[in-house]
């Protein structure tokens, strides 16, 4: 698979959009697929990021009088991470490439960047929950799509010995100056601190004048450096911009402050404070107030239970998994084929006690056994025990679809956690071939969507089950955890 990143970076636009396509890059080049990056590369940090990252091909700064839709030619996938690349990139792909095009990926940050496409990617936390910004057959949506790079792992929680490590950093940019605004709140704490603070040139100056007076610990300023990774797991508290690094924080299962230091940080702000996963301090006008700001952060910094409590929280948004689901989602994607042009229309109802004798001849056809994770026989009391406990279950909602006035399966959703439901599709031997099974699980989906709250649909699917593959891929479910020893991977599908 030939892919094709476009992306911008540098110390005046900052590098959240390079450093989450590098993420990207460094998966699909670990699975054999060739990839290329074209864009803007400005600034010694992206540079040393990028000359790290062996096997991929920089094409250098886009030509302006050649449309990006014509040098996608020839590549199977186009991912784009950029904000002003307008809304008809799709349209423009498909008039000057035609149907031997590539998939387009698109990144998004809510509204920000969003663009029809075939996939649309956008990692906010919570972004499951809202309204599509954009049109796309496969929505990737929410933190479980967050791609941080392949070390983003928590380890060991660095040692208690000495005073409490701090690290700051604002992004690559800082454009609204906020570090030494956090480095002032920190001065107030009242407990001695070493603290590093990740400075850019224009706060370089006044972070030095402040290193003057310190006398809370010690106070060091560096340059944006490419291992910052390492020094966020070292940290025992990391004070970030709610940008990419918010990201590998969490993955990295370390407590944190968050600023919203621009505009489209918001959003991510509220919500991973929501969650639980940081303290939130505002933007930069609610760092001008030091007292305020240090009122909010002393708990995180002076007590262990609110540090622990708050990792905990933030890797639960952020599992490292982000860049291996959207790389198999573009793998996935490429083999789906061509959908049924007609399926016949289903309808859907609860199952009742009626349909035990019926539902036991389904569960038991041999077809049916070789592909579920449980594949004996099941006597006719052990299922009529089962179906009735089924139907009274708040967190089972057993349904059986018809075609035509003709009974041709069943759709089960069980709860997992949260509100992310797991589906499980029985089809009656003499519908198969019919073409039933989009419309069952379609049915089944919007009966749910009104019956209760619905984050993420999931289906778990035996690797060599090509037709429940097509089905699920056809139905807008992306790859969502790697198959387990059993064969059995788990797909999901998170669009209201």
């Amino acid at each position: 698979m030939r892919v094709l990143l476009r992306c911008d970076g540098g110390p005046k636009i900052g590098v959240g959009h390079v450093v989450r396509s590098l993420a990207l890059a460094h998966v699909a080049l670990g699975r054999g697929h060739s990839v290329d990056l074209l864009g803007r590369i400005e600034g010694a940090l992206l540079e040393s990021l990028i000359a790290g990252t062996a096997g991929l091909t920089v094409l250098g700064t886009p030509d302006r009088g050649r449309a990006l839709a014509e040098v996608a030619g020839g590549y199977d996938v186009l991912h784009l991470d950029h904000y002003d690349l307008g809304t008809e990139v799709l349209a423009d792909v498909v008039a000057a490439v035609g149907h031997d095009r590539p998939l387009l990926s698109s990144m998004a940050d809510g509204r920000f960047g969003a663009r029809p496409a075939d996939m649309l990617v956008d990692p906010t936390v919570g972004a499951e929950r809202d309204d599509p910004p954009a049109a796309a057959h496969w929505h990737l949506r929410g933190s479980r799509f967050t791609p941080v790079r392949g070390d983003a792992r928590p380890g060991s929680a660095p040692a208690a010995d000495g005073p409490l490590t701090v690290l700051v950093v604002m992004g690559g940019t800082d454009p609204t100056g906020c570090a030494p605004l956090v480095v002032e709140a920190l001065a107030q704490v009242g407990a001695p601190l070493d603290v590093t603070v990740v400075s850019v040139a224009e706060t370089a100056e006044q972070l030095a004048s402040l290193g003057e007076t310190w006398t809370s610990g010690r106070l060091r300023v560096t340059a944006p450096v490419p291992d910052l990774l390492a020094r966020m797991a070292a940290a025992d508290v990391v004070v970030t911009a709610a940008g990419t690094s918010t990201w590998e924080v969490c993955a990295l299962g370390r407590p944190m402050a968050l600023v919203a230091a621009v505009d489209n940080q918001r959003t991510g702000h509220d919500r991973v404070v929501a969650a639980g996963g940081a303290i939130g301090l505002g933007g930069p006008g609610d760092l001008a107030d030091v007292q305020a700001t240090t009122a909010r952060l002393r708990p995180l910094l002076t007590d262990n239970a609110v540090r622990d409590r708050v990792a905990r929280a933030a890797h639960r948004l952020v599992d490292g998994l982000g860049a291996w689901r959207v790389v198999s989602a573009w793998e996935a994607a490429r083999t789906a084929g061509e959908p049924r042009a007609v399926s016949p229309a289903v309808a859907v109802r609860p199952a009742t006690l009626q349909d035990a004798e019926a539902l036991w001849h389904w569960r038991n056809d041999s077809l049916t056994r070789a592909m579920s994770r449980h594949q004996g026989t099941v006597p006719f009391d052990d299922h009529l025990s089962w179906l009735r406990a089924s139907v009274d279950r708040p967190d089972r909602h057993l349904l059986v679809g018809t075609a035509g006035g003709v009974e041709v399966g069943t759709v089960r959703w069980d709860l997992e956690s949260g509100a992310e439901w797991e589906v499980s599709i029985t089809l009656a031997p003499e519908a198969r071939g019919r073409g039933v099974a989009p419309g069952l699980l379609r049915a089944g989906e919007i009966w749910l969507s009104r019956t209760t709250v619905v984050d993420a649909y999931l289906a778990v699917v035996r690797t060599d089950n090509l037709a429940s593959r097509r089905l699920f891929l056809h139905g807008g479910y992306a790859p969502d955890l790697p198959a387990n020893g059993e064969g059995f991977e788990r797909w999901v599908r998170t669009v209201r």
